[in-house]
């Protein structure tokens, strides 16, 4: 992992939401092809998938002037969320926010990006006044848990979720 990467953070516009649609349907594609995984293939059509950006702060992770990945962050949980997630979040009420939409260019993986982009994310958080970042992950993904747990995440619980099962994970910031 190269610590020498001029990677640089800018809050997305709309105007870029169909780049981000972009990146990450060809990781998708990318986990299709390489992990034989499809739970991001085929990808939500465009204008499905753009109208959920709007419900959160995107941001355009570059590497020099090239834009090479994306993620979400925002205070609304994911829609297929229960109600009631006592059972998979330390303190469920507490001042949480919800990380999405995160994918890096298959091309620019395995850089230490990925990593870089999770350190951002947790300031943002904090900066955001946040106690807990929760997010999930498709639970087939072993190199992806792998990756989340590393850099601290925690494990909180397999939830189901149409056909698949994701793993929750949080992290407490403060």
């Amino acid at each position: 992992m190269s610590t020498d990467l001029n990677l640089s953070l800018r809050p997305a516009t709309t105007d870029q939401f169909t780049a981000l649609y972009a990146i990450l349907a060809l990781a998708g594609e990318h986990m299709h092809r390489a992990l034989d995984l499809s739970y991001w293939h085929p990808f939500p059509s465009s204008d499905k998938f753009i109208a959920r950006l709007a419900e959160r702060d995107n941001y355009a992770v570059y590497l020099d002037d090239t834009l090479v990945g994306t993620f979400g962050i925002g205070p609304k949980p994911e829609p297929y969320y229960h109600e009631d997630m006592s059972a998979y979040w330390h303190g469920p009420d507490a001042q949480a926010t919800y990380f999405s939409t995160f994918a890096i260019l298959p091309g620019y993986q395995q850089r230490g990006i990925g990593s870089w982009c999770m350190q951002q994310a947790d300031q943002i958080a904090r900066d955001g006044g946040y106690d807990w970042l929760r997010f999930d992950a498709v639970a087939l993904n072993n190199k992806l848990l792998t990756f989340y747990s590393r850099l601290g995440y925690e494990r909180r619980g397999l939830l189901p979720v149409g056909s698949v099962q994701v793993m929750c994970y949080e992290k407490h910031l403060r």
